[in-house]
């Protein structure tokens, strides 16, 4: 399969017009405390000389790809300045943010630390950060991808840097599919499976397996639960009418896609512990073989085909199941600043250099993560693990639409999120669609109102 241009699909999708849209509509909300302003005019410290100090840098433990990137580039920024120092500190995902939360309320929060695009706007909304401006010229804005420069953005400045980006596709265990006589799996994005197709392939599955196997396993666990946004998206629904102010919900479409994504625990399609609150990833159930395909990120391709602790068998990855439309969740995540810290030139030194092309290339190679920068969009990535499925990956994210940017980073999607997860496991636990919708709504409106 030929990698997709990325560009293209950013084209393709209509996210140009996202750019001017993100930045008119992400206003309200405090701006930037004394700690996170900018210290300059916009690109004035583009061209800093070597700097030299210590800084902490903060991020969450992935695959011994994302950690061998972190370490090539602590190597590599070190080297390219004398006298610096970077201190990694890996945390595990749960619990990172209250972690980072607690270090900025007391004052040792690290110097720079890695941020989802979904929560980047908590931080930003709140000054917490430390405004980029005065480290990225114009020239320098124009190498990233247009809506995901804008994704960092609170109130046209930037405060983080776009590191890299993902999304979901399903992966399935094509011995499994194969013997329960499901033959033809899309290999082209047009030919994805429909949502009645997806249907008669988990109920096909539901009938070949043992009682204690399940048809698959989804990625909506803990803070992943906006991705059940998506199948929102393919209904022809929104979150957020088009202010990005008010709550599109209740809706038909949300109506459809709640409806049909509850049918994944009443016909038994998902395990019972594969809730929005449970503790095992859609990952975990499909390596130990309870599933034989999963809804799961690019950045998990490296776990999945690990020869040890791996999957245990022949397994290939198809496209999301699509609507009235396709779409996809904005995955992936930023380098922020704290506005705080007590180098800010050395910290904006270490984004920028995070973010260049050379590294960003090695790291996205390692990682298995799609580039922010245009010149790599566009360019065939080395990747380390399954280079074939990789590209598969990528066109799927050419789902990803201008709706989905703008709403998955108003400053107040964080909290969004949080009632989703409540109220998404009270959906697939008994609660009535409509006052699932109508409490999603409400609390959106709250959430947007802060």
């Amino acid at each position: 399969m030929q990698q997709p241009s990325r560009r293209s699909f950013l084209s393709a999708a209509g996210l140009g017009a996202a750019a001017a849209a993100l930045a008119a509509c992400s206003g309200g909300g405090p701006g930037p405390r004394a700690g996170a302003t900018a210290t300059g005019a916009a690109g004035a410290k583009a061209s800093l000389p070597p700097q030299k100090g210590k800084l902490t840098f903060s991020f969450w433990g992935g695959s011994d790809g994302e950690t061998k990137g972190f370490q090539h580039l602590k190597e590599k920024f070190e080297a390219a300045n004398p006298g610096a120092e970077v201190q990694l500190k890996v945390v595990p995902y749960d619990g990172f943010f209250a972690g980072i939360d607690r270090g900025l309320q007391a004052g040792n929060a690290p110097d720079v630390f890695r941020v989802d695009y979904t929560t980047i706007g908590k931080y930003s909304s709140k000054g917490t950060l430390l405004d980029l401006s005065p480290y990225f010229s114009a020239d320098d804005v124009a190498e990233f991808l247009p809506p995901l420069w804008q994704a960092v953005q609170y109130q046209g400045r930037p405060y983080g840097v776009p590191h890299q980006t993902d999304t979901s596709a399903i992966v399935y265990d094509t011995a499994v599919l194969r013997d329960a006589g499901i033959t033809t799996v899309p290999d082209k994005l047009a030919d994805a499976w429909t949502w009645e197709e997806f249907a008669q392939v988990a109920t096909t599955l539901r009938g070949k397996l043992p009682e204690q196997k399940f048809p698959f396993a989804y990625d909506w666990t803990r803070a992943g639960a906006f991705r059940w946004l998506s199948w929102l998206y393919q209904a022809g629904g929104t979150l957020l009418d088009p202010t990005l102010a008010k709550a599109a919900v209740p809706s038909d479409p949300a109506t459809k896609a709640l409806d049909f994504t509850k049918r994944f625990f009443t016909e038994k399609w998902v395990p019972a512990s594969n809730t929005i609150k449970g503790a095992r990833y859609s990952d975990e159930f499909f390596v130990s073989q309870i599933v034989p395909m999963a809804f799961v990120g690019d950045f998990l391709v490296p776990t999945l085909a690990d020869p040890k602790q791996g999957y245990k068998g022949e397994w290939a990855a198809t496209y999301m199941p699509q609507d009235v439309g396709a779409a996809s969740d904005l995955g992936g995540n930023a380098l922020v600043v704290n506005g705080e810290t007590k180098n800010a030139d050395l910290a904006a030194a270490f984004v920028r250099f995070a973010a260049s092309e050379d590294e960003m290339k090695y790291f996205c190679e390692q990682a298995i993560e799609l580039p922010t920068r245009s010149s790599l969009a566009t360019a065939k990535l080395d990747y380390a693990i399954r280079p074939d499925l990789v590209a598969l990956w990528a066109e799927q994210a050419t789902t990803l639409g201008e709706t989905v940017v703008k709403e998955s980073t108003v400053p107040a999607f964080s909290s969004i999120n949080t009632l989703l997860q409540e109220q998404l496991e009270a959906a697939f636990t008994g609660q009535e669609t409509a006052q699932t919708l109508q409490r999603i709504g409400d609390g959106v409106n709250q959430a947007l109102q802060r």
